[in-house]
């Protein structure tokens, strides 16, 4: 009796691992083919998760200019996660507009937060942005550039639906 039960076990297990890499498989798939043309020579990439909702993420791709000195507008694909309960395997396409600052939300500044013996070539760069959809949703980000220069990672902030979570950029 007991080898019976674990042999379903076992069985339930591996079937639950190979549907977990099929639906992987297939999400990566869909989101590969699912790239509109003039996003190929996006120059960051990156995901999302809602803190608010499980089973809420998805994937960003967008291009953010070089000179970080200036305010940008920027169009944004988003995509949803094949296993997300809103809009599951959809992509929208929105205007990010943002930019780089010394500060951040509260004012603070990299310089403020500097220990007496680092150098200079501690420079973080903040990042702020935002999007507005047409149906009255407003999405703003906060982050930070990590000092290479090569990853923004932060926050979100989401009206209608209202909705907080984390954002992970990296430069292709």
């Amino acid at each position: 009796m007991k080898n019976k039960f674990l042999k379903i076990i076992k069985r339930i297990l591996i079937t639950i691992l190979i549907l977990f890499v099929v639906v992987y498989i297939s999400n990566e798939i869909v989101y590969k083919t699912s790239i509109p043309e003039n996003f190929v020579e996006s120059n960051w990439n990156g995901q999302w998760n809602s803190s608010e909702y499980a089973l809420v993420s998805g994937k960003v791709l967008t291009t953010i200019p070089e000179n970080n000195n200036a305010e940008f507008k920027s169009e944004t694909l988003i995509y949803y996660n094949l296993w997300s309960l809103y809009k599951p395997g959809q992509n929208k396409i929105v205007e990010l507009s943002g930019n780089f600052s010394e500060s951040d939300i509260n004012g603070n500044s990299t310089g403020q937060k500097r220990r007496p013996n680092e150098s200079n070539a501690y420079h973080r760069r903040f990042f702020k942005a935002k999007i507005s959809i047409g149906n009255g949703q407003f999405i703003k980000y906060d982050g930070m550039k990590d000092n290479d220069g090569i990853e923004i990672s932060g926050d979100y902030d989401s009206s209608f639906p209202k909705d907080k979570g984390t954002f992970e950029l990296n430069k292709q």
